[in-house]
């Protein structure tokens, strides 16, 4: 498959999420502009068109990574809002982010938990309801 087809079906998912994406391509235009079409191409053009998962899951399991990684609560931010949009509810990201706890450390899951109460407040989903007890 061409490299213009590819970037053009990640564009076309970006834009089927919601996602600003053409704001990724900008904020690397000068400095980097190949960056933003690998991630046209290959994140959202090839790995969200692949079987398996849902976009729903691909943006959950994003989320986690992320987490672990820490330091990326604008990518976190970003991510928040496709997977909202891809039909994930608060409580599936919060519930997410709470299940890497053990693997990301309390810092990361903090700082992603906090990157989260800011796309859902600027969406009006808060409070995020409690998961119930187990007791």
């Amino acid at each position: 498959m061409s490299a213009e087809s590819r970037l053009a079906r990640g564009r076309r998912t970006l834009a089927e999420l919601g996602g600003d994406g053409e704001a990724v391509f900008a904020a690397l235009a000068d400095i980097a502009p190949d960056m933003g079409r690998y991630v046209g191409e290959f994140v959202f053009g090839d790995l969200y068109g692949r079987p398996g998962l849902t976009v729903r899951e691909r943006q959950l399991l994003t989320l986690a990574s992320l987490t672990a990684l820490g330091g990326t609560e604008r990518q976190v931010a970003f991510h928040l809002g496709l997977a909202l949009n891809a039909g994930a509810t608060p409580n599936d990201v919060v519930e997410t982010l709470l299940a890497g706890l053990p693997f990301a450390g309390f810092p990361r899951t903090v700082n992603s938990l906090i990157a989260a109460r800011e796309v859902f407040a600027a969406r009006g989903l808060l409070p995020v309801p409690a998961a119930p007890d187990p007791d």
